[in-house]
């Protein structure tokens, strides 16, 4: 033994020993520590750009879904609409604009973009956990962070193809309709001998084409409600061109109650008895209409007035009664018809309105109802 180790007692050398190893104990603890605090530090700050880009594309997804959703029905209601727009009032090439559009929609939606495979298991910042998991979750919000904005732009960029094919739809669609409505308001303007009840039936299934197509019961008729409405419309402009040309007097005398009429449509009709007087000795006229109806009238008239019309005037004055009676089609006629003198007296008014124009005599009124009172002739002097 050597003097020098002699001098050194052994408790005092154990209890360095134990200082050495508390020493490197809490060096390790320490880079442990250390190591804890790190990687919750970066796994903290890296979370929420992992956040951010899981919520794009979870919303993305969803966006495409509801988008796809909707091109869905777009290609259903198109088909529909393609089903029932037949006829001479569809456009060939409308209808193949149409096909198109569809055929278009079609492959975009099947071109769906693919969703990311594999299941994402990372822990929360606000759950404990060891340095090591941590780390390995920062390695791979490295690759996942990048990847998962990607496949969110994929689908957002889908999301818009697809907007945009059900948008090329309703414009095929809408520029359908609007080529039948083109070709209906062409054929209404090429009759304009046509009657009013066969006009308005057509005005009527035109308006309803345009409300929205869809699968539903009925509406696989509108075309065909439409076709069949502009072909009475035809066949009634030919068979009241045929008429007048027949009746040239009978067609002056229409002309003539529709010239006074103030934009009231009127129609007519011709026999040798109306409203039980014959026209053997007698002019009579009738006017039939519904004040909350479509705003048109129904005259009738003996067959006597065409007989007379160029040589007495009760003739005319018969015809100005009727059309006075319409009159109160108009909504400022009526307010005047309604109020105090008339109350409502139809005879009473259409007489007055007669004399109004011009007309004091025996046809208009006066020999079957009586003169009006001059109160009652000015109030539908009010009515022009």
């Amino acid at each position: 033994m050597r003097p020098s180790d002699a001098s050194v007692p052994p408790a005092a050398r154990r209890r360095g020993g134990v200082v050495a190893a508390v020493a490197l104990t809490g060096l390790f603890a320490f880079g442990l520590g250390a190591h804890q605090f790190v990687a919750t530090t970066a796994h903290a700050a890296a979370w929420p750009a992992w956040a951010a880009a899981d919520g794009r594309f979870d919303e993305a997804v969803d966006a495409y879904e509801a988008t796809s959703d909707r091109g869905d029905s777009a290609i259903a209601r198109a088909e529909h609409l393609l089903g029932m727009a037949t006829g001479e009032l569809v456009r060939p090439e409308d209808r193949a604009a149409l096909e198109e559009r569809i055929g278009l929609a079609r492959d975009i939606l099947a071109d769906a973009p693919v969703r990311p495979t594999g299941i994402v298991d990372l822990g929360d910042p606000a759950t404990p956990a060891p340095a090591w998991e941590r780390y390995a979750d920062l390695w791979r919000l490295v690759e996942l962070v990048p990847s998962r904005d990607a496949a969110a732009e994929r689908f957002e960029e889908a999301a818009d193809r697809v907007a945009g094919g059900t948008k090329a739809i309703a414009e095929a669609s809408d520029a359908l309709l609007s080529g039948t409505e083109e070709l209906a308001t062409a054929a209404l303007d090429a009759s304009p001998s046509s009657t009013y009840r066969f006009r308005h039936a057509a005005e009527a299934a035109l308006d309803g084409l345009r409300h929205s197509p869809t699968t539903s019961s009925g509406d696989a008729d509108r075309f065909t409600a439409l076709a069949a409405a502009i072909a009475d419309v035809r066949a009634s402009h030919a068979a009241e061109e045929e008429r007048r040309n027949t009746y040239p007097v009978r067609a002056e005398i229409e002309a003539f109650a529709r010239s006074i009429a103030a934009g009231v449509e009127l129609e007519f009709a011709w026999a040798y008895e109306v409203a039980g007087l014959p026209s053997d000795g007698w002019y009579s006229g009738t006017a039939e209409f519904k004040p909350d109806g479509v705003g048109w009238g129904l005259i009738s008239l003996t067959e006597s007035i065409e007989w007379e019309w160029d040589a007495d005037e009760n003739a005319k004055a018969v015809v100005v009664h009727e059309v006075g009676h319409t009159q109160v089609l108009r909504d400022e006629c009526y307010a005047i018809f309604e109020a105090e003198p008339f109350s409502g007296d139809h005879e009473t008014w259409a007489t007055a309105w007669a004399i109004g124009m011009g007309y004091d005599l025996p046809g208009a009124g006066i020999e079957a109802y009586g003169r009006p009172s001059d109160a009652q002739i000015a109030a539908a002097s009010g009515c022009r």
